[in-house]
């Protein structure tokens, strides 16, 4: 038995819990942890994707997901897709023992609510999955470090080097709001040599009005919380643990 820092309170719900962990130790270890907490159960233990999509019975009311994404066979970030649609409201808290942004990003993009890293202890995790639950989110301080970084780059850093440098100057000054007049006083050029400018951005880009053309900066990073499955909620009350 486990020593708790504090009791359950009573009025706390079930929480269905089901982990995907090839490794055996580390399965076992999750599962009998959590079942350790009254309020926590472990309605699935498997060690891939395919064992968990060959279980004759896949109870509906799964509340987290504790997913490891470097499995064997299918990968958890190529299986994400597929318990999202199985658990439409289940909340997904990938566990992986890699920390690049790589697969920070892929796995929020992908629709986990969380990123904890393997090294985490175990009371750690509890703490995790309640706060998904509670606050919608969870993320381990380097991966949250990661994902800010990464929603803060400049939006335009992806398409730079398709563009001029006068092209870059252009269309900076459009993503901070200027029109055509004050942008061509700004650069002592005419309004023409803006529209002319403009023209070939969008031949570069693939693009044909403006609106389209400020849709695909922004596009290119994680300003809008859609791009990465999240809703501004979410980001605003995930929790960093």
């Amino acid at each position: 038995m486990i020593d708790k820092p504090y009791q359950l309170l009573p009025f706390i719900k079930m929480i269905n819990i089901g982990i995907i962990e090839d490794n055996h130790f580390q399965l076992n270890n999750y599962k009998e942890f959590l079942e350790d907490f009254q309020e926590c159960k472990v309605v699935f233990a498997c060690k891939s994707m395919e064992e968990f999509k060959a279980l004759p019975f896949k109870n509906p009311d799964v509340k987290v997901i504790l997913l490891d994404i470097s499995l064997p066979g299918e990968s958890g970030i190529q299986g994400m897709q597929e318990l999202k649609q199985i658990y439409p409201e289940a909340k997904i808290i990938v566990l992986s023992g890699h920390d690049g942004k790589q697969y920070v990003i892929e796995s929020i993009k992908k629709g986990a609510s969380g990123y904890i890293i393997k090294t985490s202890r175990l009371m750690e995790i509890y703490h995790s999955i309640l706060d998904t639950i509670n606050q919608g989110g969870t993320l381990s301080p380097k991966a949250a470090h990661l994902l800010i970084n990464y929603i803060n780059k400049d939006p335009l850093e992806n398409i730079r080097h398709k563009l001029t440098k006068r092209e870059y100057e252009l269309l900076t000054l459009l993503k901070e709001g200027y029109s055509y007049k004050e942008m061509a006083d700004k650069l002592y050029v005419t309004v023409f040599t803006i529209n002319q400018h403009l023209k070939k951005i969008y031949q570069k880009l693939n693009v044909a009005s403006k609106s389209e053309l400020i849709s695909k900066i922004w596009s290119n990073n994680l300003f809008s919380c859609l791009f990465i499955g999240l809703s501004t909620a979410t980001l605003l009350n995930v929790t960093i643990i």
